[in-house]
Order: structure tokens, then C-alpha cells, then sequence
């Protein structure tokens, strides 16, 4: 039998590291329980009334879940760093809408066919990517998913800027409108700096 010296009075044997680690594993695995029981209960605060925006942020979630579970599947780095980014732009899409929940009807399209068609594509890859053999018609799906990837990538950025749009536009109001009394009030160009 292997003893550990951990600094304590007495060595410390295999079997009492396995159930010191055990019991550490427990405690993270309660932190883990509480930390995602809190998360649960600020979004329910925060969809309160509001039961279309929770489902609709509830099912996003989920199929991050699952894309990022297929991409765990996936050896190829390339693949999955544009589903690490797909990821990371739909949790921010997620978080504006939550944020705004009258951007709801700008994430439809989103929601029921771009999210659900990169996760079948990246579904298909890890699934063409375990085959023994790689032939011809393997590679070229393998890299039309590859092509598509970078454009889902493409299109889910552009879909987080289009959630901005309106408040480019407010300020941009903002600042005219600023400008324009600045001006009737001689407070711009050369009477500014008397």
C-alpha cells in the first residue's frame, strides 16, 4: 500500500484519498446544483409575463447544449472553432433578446431553422468523421459542412448586429438632435470657444 503525506498527522492511505476526493467531488457537485438553481430562478424572475420569450430562450439554450455536446464529439480544430464562435454569438443573441424581449420576432428564423440545421450539420460531420474509411463522397460532405459552417458563422453575427440596428438609429437620432440645438443655441464652431 501507497502512503501520501499530505502534511497531516498521519499518512494518508489510496483509500482515504479516493474517499477525500469523492467528498470533494460531491461538495463541487452541489455548488454546480445551487449555481444552476440560481440561474434557473433569475430567469424565471426575468421572464416573468412572459412565457413565449422563456420558451424561446429555453429551447436556444437547449440546442447550444446539444451543439456544443456534438462538438465535443468532433477531433477536427478547424470545425470545431466555428462552433465554439456559433456558440458564443447565440448565447449574446440570446442575452439582447432576453435583455429586449420585443426583438423576440427578429430571432424566429433563427430559432426554427438556422439553429436547428447547424446542429444536424455538425450531427452529420461527427458522424461522417467516425467512419473508418474516408472516401470521396465523406470528404465532400465533410467539406460542404465545413463551407456552410463559416457561413452559419457569418449570418448568426450579422443576425446579433441586425438586434443593434434600432439603437444605432436612436443614436444617431440622438446626436442630430443634439447637434441641431447646439447650433440654435451658438454653442458650435467659432462662438463655442469665446
Amino acid at each position: 500500500m501507497i502512503l501520501f503525506d499530505l502534511g497531516l498527522d498521519a499518512p494518508i492511505g489510496r483509500g482515504e484519498l479516493h474517499r477525500l476526493d469523492l467528498l470533494l467531488q460531491g461538495l463541487e457537485d452541489d455548488e454546480e446544483r445551487r449555481y444552476q438553481e440560481q440561474q434557473r430562478q433569475q430567469e424565471e424572475q426575468a421572464f416573468a409575463g412572459n412565457p413565449e420569450l422563456a420558451a424561446t430562450i429555453r429551447q436556444g439554450r437547449e440546442m447550444i447544449r446539444r451543439i456544443r455536446e456534438s462538438n465535443d464529439r468532433i477531433e477536427g480544430e478547424e470545425v470545431s472553432a466555428k462552433m465554439d464562435r456559433l456558440e458564443q454569438i447565440a448565447e449574446k443573441i440570446f442575452e439582447q433578446v432576453q435583455e429586449h424581449p420585443e426583438k423576440l420576432p427578429d430571432i424566429r428564423k433563427l430559432m426554427n431553422y438556422y439553429l436547428p440545421t447547424a446542429l444536424k450539420l455538425l450531427n452529420t460531420y461527427a458522424s461522417l468523421s467516425r467512419q473508418a474509411v474516408e472516401g470521396t463522397n465523406i470528404t465532400e460532405a465533410k467539406h460542404s459542412i465545413e463551407r456552410s459552417m463559416d457561413l452559419l458563422v457569418t449570418a448568426f453575427e450579422n443576425q446579433l448586429d441586425k438586434l443593434f440596428q434600432a439603437d444605432a438609429l436612436d443614436v444617431n437620432a440622438d446626436i442630430a438632435a443634439l447637434e441641431g440645438m447646439l447650433n440654435l443655441d451658438g454653442l458650435t464652431g467659432s462662438e463655442f470657444t469665446r
